[in-house]
């Protein structure tokens, strides 16, 4: 199968809407499911349930009325960069598109998930096995999701530097700042009890 795009330098929006638009042909179009011609899909973190929250929101969708544009606004967690999941994600948002977030995850939503393919619990569905398959093809038409997964549980970087305090007797150490140290009175070590404590 020849792939639509052989451009290695599609952009992940480019991809997304490729996406779109080859899930509302191929998955929405055969359920005779209109989709509307104006979203906007780009790649972002979600307003809730974000970077920081135990439970991550991997995609979002806004109705007409939140957007100054008037139209369905989607977005795609940087989190996720596997191709078929991407996809899978994006036509749940497409569903609560075509329904102008009215449903929630429930009613005409939950009736058009089940039709285009999508299980499980509503609120975090995923692809069943007639739409991964269709997943999958679209993956070979339009080449992978050109986006590296952006993580975040990344460490915070150490603004301060604390000094090592050690005893030479016992080994016991810890670290504090400079401060602190100005402040002791006594070398006592808390491990053994000795005078030994020093600072490396």
């Amino acid at each position: 199968m020849v792939k639509l795009l052989e451009n290695k330098s599609l952009t992940r929006e480019q991809w997304l809407v490729l996406g779109m638009q080859e899930l509302t042909s191929k998955v929405f179009q055969v359920e005779n499911i209109e989709v509307p011609t104006d979203i906007k899909v780009s790649c972002g973190f979600p307003l809730t349930g974000g970077k920081n929250s135990r439970k991550q929101t991997i995609g979002n969708c806004f109705s007409r009325s939140a957007s100054e544009n008037k139209i369905n606004e989607i977005f795609i967690s940087p989190v996720l960069s596997e191709s078929e999941r991407v996809l899978d994600v994006l036509s749940h948002e497409m569903i609560h598109a075509i329904d102008d977030c009215q449903s929630g995850h429930k009613g005409a939503f939950r009736k058009m998930a089940k039709a285009i393919g999508l299980e499980g619990k509503m609120t975090s569905t995923s692809a069943g096995e007639k739409l991964t398959e269709k997943l999958k093809e679209i993956i070979s038409r339009i080449g992978n999701y050109p986006h590296g997964e952006v993580s975040t549980n990344v460490a915070k970087k150490q603004t301060t530097r604390n000094i090592k305090v050690a005893c030479d007797s016992c080994g016991f150490s810890y670290r504090t700042s400079r401060k602190n140290i100005e402040n002791m009175e006594n070398n006592i070590c808390n491990g053994c009890g000795e005078h030994s404590m020093y600072v490396e």
